[in-house]
């Protein structure tokens, strides 16, 4: 046999198997449209990613990951059908799982009374819905307040008053600065207003109680008699209160951090044992009404202790890495805590796509073995027949040659023109292909020769074509090129 046949031979085949691939791809989509593997595998890869890879923790994760996708940043990526038809193929396509899960025993991995879920989930979205079940915001947000108003009541009321109150025993006078005490009292309650209502960040909060500090100090030098020891006095210990408020950036730095909660400190408040928790309950029990909706909604299912755990790791690489700004805005700390989490999120979807390529790759396997068996697609009797046909060998390598010749590029590019040149194939060739009594037949009479009597050739044929089958239509698209390039080539160089 001339090296010409034999590469004649080879794209014949390959050709073929590509025809059968793009068959098994189809189904193999429709299979999986319909059953949502898709949906299903990432909602068990959120799960798995949830409970830590423990197995005795895989309940929770379960209940987690159904409170995650009722949020709304989750639930409205699954889309509802519109339309009629579409809404009849949706619910054909769920009672077609509903039937999948009742034979295999598999359990509805959307939860109870939901049928679907969306088969993508943006990074964003599932930091989003994560940080707002743990309400790491309002969180946040509460304990800065209270810290805020216990610094200013602490480190600045407390000591002006002390401070007043000497001077006004020194001096008899018992309503002295009453008045501008109480403009500073009502602008430090102002400032720590605006912070709770996200005016400010909370290192302009600070400047400016540090600033209300200095206008009352200069309202008390107009008010007092100049040139008095009593005056001087009581103007250096308002100094002496501002210096240790705010007497160098590296003080300025560590005040607010005291007063900034970290994200480990908020992730604590899942710790009914923390100090974060018992702050909270704190302001509970003082009538903070957000501090009595955040323990309220605080349960052990609120997260798992594996994802508390990890969370935990992230939290704590952001505080060993990060650099606190001056001009730190509010809640700065929880949005990059968020955006550690999107990358957290991306690489064990990673992990996931790996998993499913490979479980596909599985199924893409069965798929080829059912396909090759279906059609009686013998791998051996096909390279039997163009060996011996010539007039199929060269229909089959001149309507190759076409498909190469018009579709120079990717085979995602050129889908159309490939499909079209497969259905002028299907019509116009006899494929050495099915169970009818002409292939049937000589593949009898070919049993009859073959030499390894424990298998039957047929058999071992479709299990050939089924692994073939199973490598996907581009692989054979990509060869098929290739062995075309190298055909015409020779024939170019003859």
């Amino acid at each position: 046999m001339s090296f010409p046949i034999v590469l004649d031979i080879a794209l014949g085949l390959v050709f073929i198997f590509f025809v059968l691939s793009l068959l098994a791809s189809e189904m193999q989509e429709i299979i999986g449209t319909l059953l949502q593997w898709r949906a299903e595998h990432l909602k068990q890869s959120i799960e798995v990613l949830l409970a830590g890879n423990e197995n005795e923790k895989a309940t929770d994760a379960q209940v987690l990951a159904d409170a995650l996708y009722d949020s709304p940043w989750i639930r409205s990526l699954n889309q509802e059908a519109k339309g009629p038809i579409a809404k009849t193929f949706r619910g054909g396509s769920h009672t077609i799982g509903r039937i999948y899960r009742a034979l295999t025993g598999n359990r509805n991995v959307f939860g109870k009374g939901k049928t679907s879920g969306p088969s993508y989930i943006p990074s964003e979205a599932f930091a989003n819905s994560l940080i707002e079940r743990m309400q790491l915001e309002n969180l946040w947000q509460v304990l800065a307040q209270d810290r805020l108003q216990e610094f200013a009541t602490e480190r600045i009321l407390l000591p002006v008053t002390h401070s007043l109150s000497d001077l006004k025993a020194s001096t008899g006078n018992e309503f002295l600065l009453n008045a501008e005490r109480q403009q500073l009292e009502q602008a430090i309650a102002e400032t720590v207003q605006d912070f709770q209502l996200g005016l400010v960040s909370l290192s302009d909060s600070l400047d400016r109680l540090i600033a209300k500090l200095d206008d009352f100090a200069l309202m008390a030098q107009d008010v007092l008699p100049d040139q008095n020891y009593l005056t001087e006095t009581f103007i250096r210990r308002l100094n002496y209160i501002k210096r240790s408020l705010d007497s160098t950036p590296t003080e300025r730095s560590a005040l607010l951090k005291k007063l900034r909660p970290s994200v480990a400190q908020l992730l604590d408040v899942f710790d009914s044992k923390s100090s974060t928790f018992r702050e909270l309950g704190r302001l509970g029990q003082q009538g903070n009404a957000t501090a009595q909706e955040l323990l309220s909604r605080l349960d052990s299912d609120t997260i798992t202790p594996a994802l508390r755990s990890s969370l935990l790791a992230i939290a704590r690489r952001i505080e060993a890495t990060k650099e606190v700004a001056a001009s730190g805005v509010v809640r700065n700390e929880v949005r990059q805590f968020g955006q550690e989490i999107e990358k957290w999120f991306d690489r064990g979807m990673e992990r996931a796509t790996g998993v499913y390529k490979r479980n596909a790759k599985a199924v893409a396997l069965i798929l080829g073995i059912a396909t090759a068996i279906a059609i009686n697609a013998d791998s051996f009797h096909i390279a039997t027949r163009l060996a011996k046909d010539s007039v199929l060998r060269g229909s089959i390598t001149q309507t190759a040659d076409q498909l190469v010749t018009d579709s120079p590029g990717d085979f995602g590019d050129n889908l159309s023109q490939v499909q079209a040149a497969i259905d002028q194939a299907l019509e116009e060739i006899p494929f050495p292909l099915g169970y009818g009594d002409r292939v049937v037949q000589q593949q009898l009479e070919a049993e009859d020769t073959w030499p390894v009597p424990v298998v039957q050739r047929r058999f071992l044929g479709w299990l050939v074509s089924g692994f073939a089958i199973s490598m996907g239509s581009t692989f054979w698209f990509n060869v098929l090129k290739r062995v075309a390039n190298i055909r015409n080539t020779g024939e170019v160089g003859e």
